[in-house]
């Protein structure tokens, strides 16, 4: 299994097609989301899924297998638009407080890290990689697929400077990760939205979280 991080200014237009095509399979044809694009980001094509937080600062973290996406993450700064401050401010009983870490860290040459970031268009599709987890069903592939793909944009949130992920996602996805060991507080209330579950989640990058996943903690700057 590959990762590999890129930021949207440097994706080549194949290469940002082939994540919105992804990302049509799973969130538009598999999970039934109705497409709200924006024609600006220039991925709106027919069979892609975008919106307007796919821009030159957004970061995306993929798995491969085989040369195929099996996974997809994005990453957004706190500090800009997100999609969670932007449409659903809502299912966070109190949203300052939890972008709010202090200060970032020196990372060096006069740059200093974001600390809160939002994580979303979090997907996996198993059937992807049929032959990488040969002797797991597909319930464990499910999840292994989904520790492995979290362990990437985790590694890569703390290599900004990351300490703290927070996001709106199924309520299921949130277990999944209950499951894998990774603590995940709620923010708020869940509600129903296309008949599904969702709510607000932050993931703080600590000790636990970085234990669960197979990380070393030093990657948080703490």
């Amino acid at each position: 299994m590959r990762v590999d991080v890129m930021r949207g200014a440097q994706l080549i237009p194949s290469a940002r097609g082939e994540i919105a095509r992804f990302r049509h399979r799973v969130f538009v044809q598999k999970l039934g989301w109705e497409m709200r694009g924006s024609s600006q980001c220039g991925m709106s094509e027919v069979g892609e899924e975008s919106d307007e937080y796919d821009r030159d600062d957004t970061i995306y973290v993929t798995l491969r297998h085989e040369d195929a996406i099996v996974g997809c993450a994005r990453l957004l700064p706190a500090t800009q638009r997100y999609l969670l401050g932007d449409h659903f401010p809502h299912l966070v009983d109190d949203l300052p407080a939890a972008i709010h870490m202090g200060d970032g860290f020196d990372m060096g040459e006069g740059a200093y890290a974001t600390p809160v970031w939002e994580l979303s268009r979090f997907a996996w599709e198993p059937s992807q990689a049929e032959g990488f987890y040969v002797s797991h069903t597909k319930a464990q592939q499910a999840t292994q697929g989904a520790r492995e793909l979290l362990r990437a944009a985790v590694f890569t949130a703390s290599s900004l400077g990351a300490r703290r992920l927070v996001g709106v996602t199924f309520v299921s996805l949130a277990r999944l990760f209950v499951r894998i060991g990774v603590p995940t507080h709620k923010l708020g209330a869940a509600y129903r939205i296309d008949g599904r579950l969702v709510a607000a989640y932050r993931i703080d990058i600590d000790t636990s979280t970085c234990t669960a996943l197979g990380l070393s903690c030093e990657l948080t700057g703490n």
